[in-house]
């Protein structure tokens, strides 16, 4: 008999409870965690009336917090898009996630730019 049974048996037995049962089993395995899901922080860039997005990153809140003080001061995030080039490190990262982390839930950044050809690209950073 394996030892998870052997605990199992013990509490339908009567002999331990099932707080002592939950630590002997967490005991036999100590890499089991519960994994929490938290907020995370969303930048989506799309073609207006698109249904899917061209960037559509999703990270964990804290890991958002945790990254933004890697952002060099100087340094530049440029993506393009397009004819059109965008400079993400205009925006002002440590402010959305001062938001972000004080609890602030949805859209916290939203732009439209107008491209060459006249068409509008969306970017959208908001939290889940």
């Amino acid at each position: 008999m394996d030892e998870k049974r052997k605990i199992i048996d013990l509490v339908s037995q009567g002999k331990i409870s099932a707080e002592e049962a939950a630590k002997l089993l967490q005991a036999l395995n100590p890499k089991t965690q519960i994994i929490k899901k938290g907020k995370r922080l969303v930048l989506q860039v799309k073609k207006e009336g698109a249904e899917k997005p061209k960037v559509n990153l999703s990270i964990p809140l804290n890991l958002a917090k945790i990254s933004i003080s890697f952002l060099s001061k100087n340094g530049k995030i440029n993506a393009s898009f397009g004819n059109s080039n965008f400079d993400f490190s205009s925006i002002n990262w440590k402010e959305i996630i001062e938001m972000a982390t004080s609890g602030e839930i949805g859209e916290l950044f939203y732009l439209e730019v107008e491209e060459d050809d006249g068409s509008i690209t969306l970017v959208r950073v908001f939290v889940e």
